[in-house]
């Protein structure tokens, strides 16, 4: 089987499992009950520390399976387990309503432990380069066949929008995956993945993906 045909065929997997009936949320009432979200992920969903995922502009229905997992302790942190074990069934679709219906903040683009920008050019097109064509030597599955050519996760697949997410929280997930310290994903598709990875790799994708520079060049 030619390394094509195995990336599509593992991104219609991941399609497919992340693929559920989606229940309506109310935004107006998920604003409410996102109180006690708005002290980490900021008030509009646009968290003010790198380590805090954004969740504006995330799909309503990833944002409840996260939520879900953390009651269940499919995803562990002590913070959220606790908040979300509060959460009723209606009110995860409720919240996630609302962050689906705020605006992301673009993040600064800056790789500051870079010095020049012939390094941050040189990392970002290897982000790009495995994002949009995955790594044929190691079978890692190229990104946007789950999270979309610009980064928009498409449309009720219950995958994240990676376009503007802090670099840092997706370098830190992706580690997450890799170290098996996080294992809500279906299929293992997101551990299966990152496990071809090295950390420059998972740094580059993160970096790209959060900036999505689709105009760089790519190296042959």
């Amino acid at each position: 089987m030619s390394f094509s045909n195995k990336h599509w065929i593992l991104g219609l997997i991941c399609l497919s499992l992340n693929f559920s009936a989606v229940a309506q949320g109310d935004a107006e009432i998920g604003k409410l009950k996102a109180m006690a979200c708005m002290g980490c992920h900021g008030p509009t969903g646009n968290s003010f520390v790198p380590s805090f995922p954004a969740l504006a502009g995330q799909p309503a229905s990833y944002i409840a399976k996260q939520i879900q997992d953390f009651k269940e302790a499919d995803r562990r942190n002590t913070t959220m387990t606790s908040i979300a074990l509060g959460i009723g069934e209606a009110d995860m679709h409720h919240i996630g309503a609302f962050y689906e219906s705020q605006v992301k903040t673009p993040v600064v683009k800056n790789i500051p432990h870079l010095k020049t920008d012939a390094e941050k050019t040189a990392l970002l097109t290897l982000g790009k380069k495995l994002y949009d064509h995955g790594n044929a030597d190691t079978g890692q599955a190229a990104c946007f066949a789950c999270h979309g050519k610009s980064g928009d996760a498409l449309v009720d697949l219950g995958v994240p929008v990676l376009a503007n997410q802090h670099p840092q929280y997706l370098i830190s997930t992706l580690k997450e995956f890799k170290n098996r310290k996080r294992a809500n994903d279906g299929e293992r598709v997101m551990r299966r993945i990152v496990d071809t990875m090295t950390d420059e790799q998972i740094e580059a994708v993160a970096y790209y993906s959060s900036y999505l520079v689709p105009t760089l060049e790519e190296k042959k």
